[in-house]
């Protein structure tokens, strides 16, 4: 099955902008809270959501992850949805159909090697788990009008 960049981008968008709603929800007062005592932080599990998806499209792409954010760096977990999104879009439109049927190898990874265009679909489908994970913590913040889970 062969998917192109215009399709992967839509697919990305699709969820990414339902998590950037949940993502708003979440005031600065809020950014450490967890479900359980061995749960990421809402911080951690943004920061693990757009980091990861950009880990796995660079590598994608063929390059390295670009650091789009320093630890220290006193940013609002918006402005890095929003630094993210579009850093992953870029990378996603330059991707063309000979660069999207490369073969990535991730045997170290998932024990497998698979096309560029694959890569990019897990890393939706890893984006996907964890927002079902966002939506219930931002539920239990208290919201109750909450998105649908794609657009």
């Amino acid at each position: 099955m062969y998917k192109n960049a215009a399709y992967l981008k839509k697919y990305f968008l699709a969820h990414r902008e339902v998590t950037k709603e949940l993502v708003e929800k979440i005031d600065r007062e809020h950014y450490g809270y967890q479900p359980t005592s061995t749960s990421m932080t809402a911080e951690q599990l943004v920061v693990h959501m757009l980091t990861a998806f950009h880990q796995f499209v660079s590598t994608a792409a063929g390059k390295n992850p670009e650091n789009l954010h320093e630890d220290t760096e006193n940013v609002s977990l918006n402005e890095l949805a929003e630094r993210y999104t579009q850093a992953d879009v870029r990378l996603i439109e330059s991707l063309d159909e000979s660069a999207l049927d490369e073969t990535i190898d991730l045997t170290e990874m998932i024990g497998k090697k698979v096309p560029a265009w694959k890569v990019i679909e897990m890393a939706v489908d890893h984006e996907i788990n964890h927002k079902g994970n966002l939506f219930v913590y931002v539920r239990e913040m208290g919201y109750n009008q909450l998105p649908m889970f794609v657009k």
